[in-house]
């Protein structure tokens, strides 16, 4: 019976959740690498540094503007960027939940749109393959054009 219990505590430690990355982690540079929710608009900035909310060229790096006036940039190969091409996503009020990096960098998680308070999450679909997507174009697989939505999440 003791060894029973013996093998029972120790199972029941070995299932024990231990936090991986997150919030109790006190190595130099933590705190550089914390996700962070962040509230505005995408604005493109162009090789001069400056932004522009609704044109972007090939030349321009996507960005947010806070709605305290801070800007941030994403990372270039964050492949979450690829819906601000979109100019309906550049003119909505947006909150980005992101990994904030040194330098104000930010590689985006999720992407919500805010409208009368509520967040709606944004994404092209496409009914037909049902295909869900973050980028807008045509479907991966009948290469018909995604439908832009946004829904509750």
């Amino acid at each position: 019976m003791d060894r029973f219990l013996v093998l029972l505590l120790l199972a029941l430690l070995h299932l024990t959740p231990f936090p991986l990355q997150g919030g109790t982690d006190r190595s130099p540079g933590a705190e550089s690498n914390s996700l962070t929710v962040i509230r505005g608009r995408v604005v493109c900035f162009d090789a001069r540094g400056r932004n522009d909310a609704v044109s972007c060229d090939s030349n321009s790096t996507f960005g947010l503007l806070s709605i305290d006036g801070k800007r941030y940039k994403f990372l270039l190969t964050d492949s979450s960027t690829a819906m601000f091409a979109d100019s309906r996503v550049r003119q909505r009020d947006l909150q980005i939940t992101a990994k904030l990096l040194p330098g104000d960098k930010l590689e985006t998680v999720t992407v919500q749109s805010i409208k009368q308070g509520k967040l709606y999450d944004i994404y092209y679909f496409c009914e037909l393959c049902n295909i869900r997507a973050y980028a807008p174009g045509p479907c991966p697989c009948c290469r018909n054009e995604l439908e832009f939505r946004e829904t509750p999440p």
